[in-house]
């Protein structure tokens, strides 16, 4: 294992996007936080084929031109092309607040939907992964994600809580990644350490969690909550709810050494030396208020919450800190 201490941009949903088509900006955006500096640009949230997107705003995988054109520009730039493939279900709709006023309820109908999707639809989405991936390499996108966090398809059907079949979906995925790593094509797989509900989360999460540090992904994404019962555990903000998802991402690393994680939420602005030499960081808001932030520390996110466009009802990502940029 490399002693290297990678960085990635860890999957962020831009907006820019229309009708599941990628605008303009959206290549531009990833162009511009790419350089040598940075390990892998990981364009985030791109639903599979036949998928649902959390909003109306998130791009669809497809052989356009466009997806050639994204991962051309991050690899001109430096960074290894990375790609987010992720899927809600029909009917889907995020909550706008931040503690969703049906976050008990959230669990349950989890359950609810994975029962009512069975065995036959849950293989069809992992077909669609698998359709998802030949199409993303084949534009020359060298690292491969799956979205299994933040209460998303995928974060259902991987947990045996919510999940009875969920066995042979880490099976599944565990021959993906394989299938991947053969011909030389980076996986990692993005997970909750916590749903946002003490109950559910008291009761068998250091199995789920040893269960996804098994499988065989290149890197583990290590993030945290469910986007419907409690966003703030997805991003961070407050002191100590920072420090938790730094002691639980570190603890984690620790338990398993031989698999390689990534670290990410504002916790970086801390020193790294007491980080195992498994843990890798993840950059998201610092990289997007400030493009440059890896060569210029000085200027990072100021925490405005605008990139939160969704919650506060917005089309698209924006940044008080752009209009300060030349």
């Amino acid at each position: 294992m490399s002693s290297e201490r990678l960085k990635f941009f860890v999957g962020v949903n831009t907006g820019y996007v229309t009708d599941g088509k990628l605008e303009q900006r959206f290549v531009d955006f990833y162009r511009r936080r790419s350089s040598p500096a940075l390990h892998c640009a990981i364009v985030g949230n791109v639903v599979i084929p036949g998928g649902h997107g959390s909003n109306s705003r998130t791009p669809t995988i497809s052989c356009a031109s466009d997806w050639a054109k994204l991962a051309g520009e991050i690899a001109r730039k430096g960074s290894l092309p990375g790609i987010q493939l992720s899927t809600t279900w029909e009917g889907y709709s995020g909550s706008r607040s931040f503690r969703s006023p049906a976050a008990r309820e959230t669990i349950g109908r989890a359950r609810e939907l994975v029962r009512e999707l069975g065995p036959a639809r849950i293989a069809a989405a992992l077909r669609a992964l698998d359709k998802a991936s030949d199409i993303a390499v084949e534009a020359g996108f060298r690292h491969l994600q799956v979205h299994a966090a933040h209460g998303y398809l995928f974060s259902l059907l991987v947990d045996e809580r919510l999940n009875e079949h969920a066995s042979r979906v880490l099976k599944r995925l565990s021959e993906w990644a394989e299938r991947h790593t053969a011909v030389g094509i980076e996986t990692s797989i993005r997970i909750s350490l916590r749903t946002g509900d003490s109950d559910f989360d008291a009761h068998g999460r250091n199995r789920f969690l040893a269960q996804m540090a098994t499988l065989p992904f290149d890197f583990v994404d290590v993030s945290s909550g469910f986007y419907d019962i409690d966003k703030r555990l997805i991003y961070p903000g407050r002191p100590d709810v920072l420090k938790t998802r730094r002691t639980e991402t570190i603890e984690f690393a620790r338990n398993f050494p031989e698999r390689r994680f990534i670290l990410s939420g504002r916790a970086l602005m801390q020193p790294d030396h007491d980080l195992p030499p498994n843990l890798h960081l993840g950059f998201c808001r610092d990289l997007v208020a400030n493009p440059d932030y890896l060569t210029d520390q000085s200027r990072g996110c100021a925490n405005s919450g605008k990139c939160h466009y969704f919650s506060r009802g917005g089309d698209h990502i924006t940044c008080s800190q752009w209009a300060n940029q030349a």
